[in-house]
């Protein structure tokens, strides 16, 4: 066993020797790693097509390759594609597209533009109302957390303060701010705190390494687009990030209390931000309470003291309240209960998931990761030395706010262009770098590397207001082209890499359920808050246990339960992400059940049947002019005359009940590719 030791520790020695001549100068060539360039728009030979920056760097590839973009999308493909992108819901019916500009605006001024957006992010940040792994624990809090990414949408939050409340709203918070402004930072913590843990495990420092890791991995991958979590057991295989600035990093959150107790079951650190009024309400009910504790006291004196005198006595006997009368008894039971009463329902002092500082830690670089082999010598605080100077932390706090501040430096090369590659890829479903989550050697290079800088550059120029960076791209040339390919471009650009057309995108999971329900009128649009009831920490759903989780309500997707291990069926379907990691990238697949779920799902059959009797309520209507209606409804265009007399023909021959034929026919255009795809 010492010989092992003793190979262990010449083993740690040899891998940090290495580390320590990993060739970071030769590290920083790769081009993520390189600061951002504000390059210069290339020249183009179509001077007319171009409308924005954008357009420049996608034509001069285009035609560099001797293509040219697709023609403009109709008003109506453009219009549908826009309501999509923006807030998840179709356009109404027989609205009027009339300036593109305005329509971005009017679109990102709605409730509806920040529950878009957040979903996107909420991908991002492996957002889950449940625990998951060993046990489904509810986040019965974790709706706050999505509430504040909502409403930083909606603001237009500039980005980079976004992502420093998350890491570390917390250390920003003051007793003078605004209750509800203190309020939000410290939910905004809530990233940290949101991912699965192994809540019974029973290695309780193997627990809280396993938990720095998974806020390490997130952290990389979503601000980064860095694999960090690579280097726990040893240097990383191929980027620049030694073990030694995995453990720097570790130190930061180890300084961090993300845990309020590791003693099993464990539970996670949730921050109060309960309301001034709501403060002194708990402090009166808590007085409450100590006044009846000494009514009950002093209840249970004078009894004894009438029993001493009633017995003839000078010492109580071993259980007093049994030689009690019944009276006195009957009382006292009253006293009690009215105790209980106000100890098991005090008003609550609202809190929500997130994290605090804890004492300030550096940690040794563990041999392969493992916990019970550290080296003999402590690592300091730092951020990676391939994107900073290496230099060590003070020893006052954490580190959080300053590795806060670091990342959302505009010095930083890789923060800005993560996010607008992400943007970029919410819009085309392809980012400029395809791994929107690895910007490493692994990763894919990008397609248009002038336009991701050009992009990145315009972002933190421009406030880091994503409203901004949306409307750029939506009213670029390159946004508004056709899905129609030419033939030279299905040939030499079959995956559409130069984004020579816009491309056929389906219908995400949330924006087609939403989508059936705004068409049924059935859509609750309450902006905010929680559907689900679940009592905080309890056990949701696992492997022996039943799940009582409901998917009923009528409010937009966004506001339904996701339960870790258990995902709604119709999410799972179609390509919701794994919420137990980071996800920039959902998947696109065809397969059997989604048209099955379309055939016979009861919210479709719900749906649709609501908008067959809504087309009927309106009994002057020709079969022709319900016709009009339900394809303007769904389709968000006219039917021609050959599909209205086939329509009217199948309403009049498919069954005798009026509403069971306009139902069906409102099923088959909700299942057709036209309403499932957008053009």
């Amino acid at each position: 066993m010492r010989l092992l030791a003793t190979l262990g520790v010449l083993g740690l020695a040899s891998g940090l020797w290495a580390a320590e001549k990993m060739d970071l100068a030769k590290g920083r060539e790769h081009w993520a790693f390189q600061p951002v360039q504000r390059a210069a728009l290339p020249a183009v030979k179509a001077k007319d097509w171009p409308q924005n920056g954008i357009d420049h760097f996608i034509l001069a590839r285009l035609e560099k390759a001797g293509l040219q973009p697709a023609t403009a999308a109709a008003p109506r493909d453009l219009q549908r594609r826009l309501n999509y992108a923006l807030t998840g819901l179709p356009p109404k019916a027989n609205s009027k597209f009339v300036n593109l500009k305005s329509e971005i605006e009017n679109l990102m001024a709605t409730p509806q533009y920040g529950e878009r957006w957040a979903r996107h992010w909420l991908d991002v940040v492996r957002y889950a109302d449940s625990n998951g792994l060993d046990e489904n624990a509810a986040h019965a809090n974790a709706w706050r957390y999505r509430d504040y990414v909502v409403n930083a949408f909606n603001a237009d939050k500039p980005y980079d303060q976004f992502l420093i409340e998350q890491i570390a709203g917390d250390l920003q918070a003051k007793d003078s701010q605004e209750d509800a402004r203190r309020r939000e930072l410290f939910i905004a913590t809530g990233f940290l705190s949101l991912g699965p843990k192994v809540l019974a495990e029973p290695d309780k420092v193997k627990m809280e390494m396993d938990i720095i890791d998974e806020q390490i991995d997130t952290l990389g991958k979503a601000l980064l687009g860095l694999t960090l979590g690579c280097a726990r057991c040893h240097d990383h295989k191929f980027d620049p990030i030694p073990t030694a600035d995995y453990y720097a990093l570790a130190g930061i959150f180890k300084s961090t209390k993300t845990m309020e107790s590791l003693k099993t079951i464990a539970k996670w650190h949730e921050n109060s931000v309960a309301t001034p009024a709501e403060k002194r309400l708990r402090e009166k009910h808590d007085v409450l309470i100590d006044a009846q504790k000494k009514v009950v006291t002093a209840f249970t004196e004078k009894a004894n003291a009438q029993l001493l005198v009633s017995l003839k006595i000078d010492k109580l006997p071993a259980k007093p309240e049994e030689k009690y009368p019944k009276t006195t008894k009957d009382e006292l039971g009253k006293l009690r209960a009215a105790l209980k009463q106000l100890e098991d329902n005090p008003p609550p002092l609202v809190s929500a998931m997130g994290v605090t500082d804890g004492n300030a830690t550096e940690l040794p670089v563990f041999v392969r990761g493992d916990h019970n082999t550290p080296a003999s010598f402590k690592q300091p605080r730092r951020f990676p030395q391939v994107l900073s100077d290496g230099k060590p932390l003070g020893n006052e706090n954490s580190g959080r706010l300053a590795l806060a501040q670091w990342i959302a430096d505009k010095k930083n090369p890789l923060t800005a262009r993560v996010m607008v590659n992400r943007v970029w890829r919410w819009h085309f479903g392809r980012g400029l770098v395809a791994t929107t989550d690895n910007f490493g050697l692994l990763g894919e290079r990008p397609s248009h590397p002038d336009l991701l800088d050009w992009l990145a550059a315009w972002f933190m120029d421009n406030g880091w207001s994503v409203k901004k960076l949306n409307t750029l791209i939506l009213t670029s040339a390159t946004y508004q082209m056709s899905s129609t390919a030419s033939p030279a471009a299905l040939q030499q650009d079959a995956n559409n890499v130069l984004l020579s057309r816009a491309p056929l995108r389906r219908l995400e999971a949330e924006p087609l359920r939403d989508s059936l329900l705004e068409l049924g009128g059935l859509l609750d649009k309450q902006v905010g808050g929680f559907v689900w009831t679940f009592e905080n920490y309890k056990l949701v759903f696992n492997h022996t246990s039943e799940d009582a989780t409901t998917y009923e309500s009528n409010r937009r997707a966004l506001y339904l339960p996701v339960i870790r291990n258990h995902v709604y069926d119709l999410f799972e379907l179609f390509d919701f992400p794994d919420p137990g990691t980071v996800n920039g990238n959902r998947a696109d697949s065809t397969i059997a059940p989604q048209a099955l779920y379309l055939m016979n799902s009861p919210l479709v059959l719900r749906a649709t049947e609501s908008i067959a009797e809504a087309l009927l309520k309106e009994g002057d209507l020709t079969n022709a002019q319900r016709v009009q209606r339900l394809y303007a409804q769904v389709f968000n265009r006219p039917p021609t005359v050959k599909e209205t007399q086939r329509a009217v023909v199948f309403i009049n021959n498919f069954a005798q009940d009026r509403l069971a034929s306009w139902q069906a026919l409102s099923q088959a255009l909700v299942s057709s590719n036209e309403f499932l795809y957008l053009k």
